[in-house]
């Protein structure tokens, strides 16, 4: 069986005021025992619904797909955003894609640099997904 994996290479916008890093850091701490790929298409699909709007919400704010919703856990310091993939109906463990969003990209100024955020964002949630690991979103974008 043939498993897709994304790569971690750096996506570049050749723009000095927009220079986006994304961060593979520790394993998903309530990482479940079991993830069916149902739930891989499904939380894939909800992060293709994610926009730049979006990524800045306060709870309780979700998308749901499926077996799974994207929703925005909390602010974090400086104006970001913890984003999780949760699997539904489960009590515990269900979190299968984490992201922290810094605050320093929610400045973008322009629609390229928003839509390159909003791309970064959807990418750093899909590497997640695909590591199992809590990604990192950091700028600065103007």
């Amino acid at each position: 069986m043939t498993e897709k994996t994304q790569s971690l290479e750096p996506e570049i916008l050749v723009d000095p005021n927009c220079t986006i890093t994304i961060v593979v850091g520790n394993n998903i701490p309530n990482y479940p025992s079991t993830v069916s790929k149902k739930n891989i298409t499904d939380a894939q699909n909800a992060i293709g619904r994610l926009t730049f709007a979006d990524i800045w919400r306060l709870p309780p704010w979700r998308i749901e797909e499926g077996t799974v919703r994207l929703d925005v856990q909390g602010a974090i310091a400086n104006g970001g955003r913890n984003w999780q993939v949760q699997i539904n109906g489960i009590n515990g463990n269900s979190t299968i894609s984490a992201t922290l969003v810094q605050g320093n990209l929610a400045t973008a100024s322009t629609a390229e640099r928003q839509q390159y955020v909003q791309r970064m964002v959807r990418r750093a949630l899909e590497d997640s997904l695909s590591t199992k690991k809590v990604t990192d979103v950091n700028g600065p974008c103007k």
